[in-house]
């Protein structure tokens, strides 16, 4: 077998936080918006320890990124959904992997619902400012690299 019939094997030895924040970052790679975490671990009746919601901007961009989470995590950690609910037709997409339930809605139905309200009680963590940091973050580095690049070429 050659190198690019080769899969890549799946972690085995990881966190609960490794998984939420593979899934945090593949729905900012796809322009998920608002994305915040939850911490149900102390909510009594809570059917998982974490929430993860998101929005899209539309039914396919929904059904889209639980798609992308769901390859992600498979490829990375070998973990398949206990269940997906919903459709991008309904406009909500639960991803169940038992200890992580992945909220994925359209704009309207978030605000319909508005789980952050529901559960607000509970710590919760703004995922979009820590992703949006760190991509500014890469983004200067990049800058800044390639500004390094042109000026050593320019000395040639």
């Amino acid at each position: 077998m050659n190198d690019e019939q080769e899969t890549r094997k799946p972690r085995m030895n990881f966190k609960v936080t490794d998984v939420i924040e593979l899934c945090e970052k593949e729905a900012y790679d796809h322009k998920a918006e608002h994305i915040l975490r939850l911490d149900m671990t102390k909510q009594d009746g809570a059917i998982g320890d974490y929430y993860l919601i998101c929005t899209g901007l539309s039914e396919p961009h929904i059904g889209a990124i639980a798609e992308r989470i769901q390859r992600a995590v498979r490829e990375e950690f070998g973990i398949h959904a206990i269940t997906v609910d919903g459709t991008p037709q309904s406009q909500w997409i639960i991803v169940d992997y038992g200890f992580l339930l992945i909220h994925i809605m359209t704009n309207d139905t978030r605000d319909r619902y508005q789980l952050e309200q529901l559960w607000g009680d509970v710590p919760s963590f703004d995922a979009m400012a820590k992703l949006d940091a760190e991509h500014e973050k890469l983004a200067a580095a990049r800058r800044k690299q390639a500004e390094k690049g042109i000026r050593s070429g320019a000395d040639e």
